[in-house]
């Protein structure tokens, strides 16, 4: 905890009890209108839902040509990095 957050927590400690509701009512209502904001502002919620996978099998890709080794996809892999380190 820093040391600005641990000032406020003692700051809002000092405060009568109903004035402290106050903070923490105002508190949620700013998070809140800040959570509805920036999932409007998106689309949707951030978060996705998958279904739970039954049988491994089915997380199987065939993607690569067959005729390209392990080794062909890391080297790929690694060409691929060192071109979007190379952009950024």
């Amino acid at each position: 905890m820093n040391t600005q957050l641990r000032s406020l927590i003692d700051t809002a400690l000092k405060l009568e009890p109903l004035e402290q509701l106050g903070l923490i009512q105002a508190i949620s209502q700013s998070l809140q209108h800040n959570y509805l904001s920036s999932k409007s502002h998106f689309g949707q919620s951030q978060t996705t839902h998958s279904k739970p996978v039954k049988n491994i099998a089915d997380l199987r890709a065939d993607f690569w040509p067959s005729e390209e080794s392990a080794d062909d996809i890391i080297k790929y892999t690694y060409q691929q990095r060192y071109e979007e380190c190379l952009q950024k």
